[in-house]
């Protein structure tokens, strides 16, 4: 019986997925790739974004673990979505632990971000890297350079998904660790070991600051999320560009 109902479970999510496959390929046949971002960032997949460092700007706190992968191969071997999902609650009480749950984000217009883990700040400058749609965080702590990390960052909203390679995730912790005295356990170390192409980090809530309106713009386009030709760009906000294209086919 628990096998029955384990293979009926899988032929469900298995249409499931195929019904939202369809309907986001019917959405319009020139959406500049819109449908193929939101599927994969409903499938627990990183995509590649037009953000720039004016979307990044404001206050945040983090909420939780965020997980993506690289792509669909190591999505599958991690168990798919589902895997995922699984990973984010597994990190879930060692954030707790290491008091990643409530950091406050700033990142600041000129460039400059700050964040505190516990009561140790971590401070220095974000820099966009062209072409790859990631950005790389120079991270002092105490005056000191601990480090260049390359961030995957997407974007929902207002709020952020900030992440990074699992081991550079481990070397980040261990260094904070040595500042706070909290040293990094070796089950979160075997943790972060065992998902290889996956891309881990901090869901950031958004607090305040930054650019007014909810939605990205792209090099080009004004704050208020309109390009030259007047339509909206909403291709780093995979949910907002769903509603809008789905407004467009009334």
């Amino acid at each position: 019986m628990i096998v029955a109902v384990a293979l009926i479970a899988g032929a469900t999510a298995d249409a499931n997925a195929q019904g939202l496959s369809d309907l986001l390929k019917g959405l319009g046949r020139n959406d500049g790739g819109i449908s193929s971002t939101i599927g994969n960032a409903l499938q627990g997949i990183f995509t590649k974004t037009d953000l720039t460092l004016d979307d990044l700007v404001g206050e945040y706190e983090s909420t939780g673990p965020a997980v993506a992968f690289k792509s669909e191969n190591f999505l599958q071997k991690a168990g798919g979505i589902a895997g995922a999902a699984a990973l984010e609650t597994k990190l879930q009480p060692y954030y707790e632990q290491y008091g990643m749950i409530g950091m406050p984000l700033t990142i600041d217009k000129d460039a400059t971000f700050t964040l505190m883990v516990k009561r140790i700040k971590l401070s220095g400058t974000v820099i966009r890297n062209d072409g790859d749609g990631t950005f790389t965080f120079n991270i002092m702590v105490a005056g000191m350079k601990i480090g260049q990390f390359t961030a995957y960052v997407q974007k929902t909203g207002r709020d952020l998904d900030l992440m990074f390679d699992a081991t550079k995730l481990k070397e980040l912790i261990s260094m904070v660790g040595k500042f706070s005295g909290s040293k990094l356990t070796a089950s979160l170390s075997t943790l972060l070991d065992s998902y290889e192409g996956a891309c881990m980090g901090f869901k950031m809530s958004y607090k305040g600051g930054g650019m007014d309106s909810p939605t990205t713009t792209s090099p080009g386009s004004s704050s208020s999320g309109s390009t030259t030709n007047g339509s909206s760009d909403t291709t780093s906000d995979p949910i907002g560009s769903l509603f809008e294209l789905l407004n467009r086919r009334k």
